[in-house]
């Protein structure tokens, strides 16, 4: 069998880098968002969380299904993975943007709406579709194995440099509610 170049590899490498700037991101710094700048109760907000969580492991299924029955002229799995991208960065932006004028309850459906699209739908979406590819592209184990070291690689980079930079962002771009709308703009682009 004719193996995969390094440049396709590396170029797979990178997807996890952008869709981690969306998924990293939010799983870290969310719940700092909703209680230091929103004033919202962590415990709601985490038991809205622990929801969408479960109905992410139906999705996640239901999703893997869609993928197996996909015939497109685009393959399987790259249809998916294409659609997936504008929503998910949308949707990590408007996480980042309850509006202020919004009461406390409106709030939390607000959250809970925007979080269960984003992580259960557009996320789960693109994942699996991107996890799908790596079988697609090659049928020797070898650029298997070399296509998921790349992918962590740039997973586990794209997590540092979110660890790294996001609070330091934020206060640069003034704090409060327009430190994290800039700093999601500029996750959300890298993500797309």
């Amino acid at each position: 069998t004719k193996r995969l170049p390094l440049w396709r590899k590396l170029g797979y490498g990178t997807g996890d880098f952008g869709a981690n700037c969306c998924w990293t991101f939010a799983a870290s710094f969310m719940m700092l968002y909703f209680t230091n700048v929103l004033g919202i109760s962590a415990g709601v907000v985490g038991t809205l969380i622990m929801v969408s969580k479960i109905l992410d492991g139906f999705t996640d299924v239901f999703m893997g299904n869609v993928i197996d029955r996909t015939h497109s002229r685009m393959g399987k799995a790259r249809f998916w993975l294409l659609v997936s991208t504008i929503p998910l960065a949308i949707s990590t932006y408007l996480l980042f943007n309850v509006p202020a004028s919004f009461n406390e309850n409106t709030k939390y459906v607000y959250i809970f709406v925007v979080y269960t699209l984003m992580g259960a739908v557009f996320y789960t979406m693109n994942n699996i579709a991107y996890s799908t590819l790596m079988a697609l592209c090659s049928k020797d184990p070898r650029d298997r194995v070399q296509m998921g070291s790349f992918r962590y690689i740039f997973a586990m980079i794209s997590g540092i440099v979110i660890q790294y930079a996001t609070s330091g962002l934020v206060e640069a771009f003034g704090g409060g509610q327009q430190g994290w709308r800039m700093v999601s703009l500029i996750f959300s682009v890298l993500c797309f």
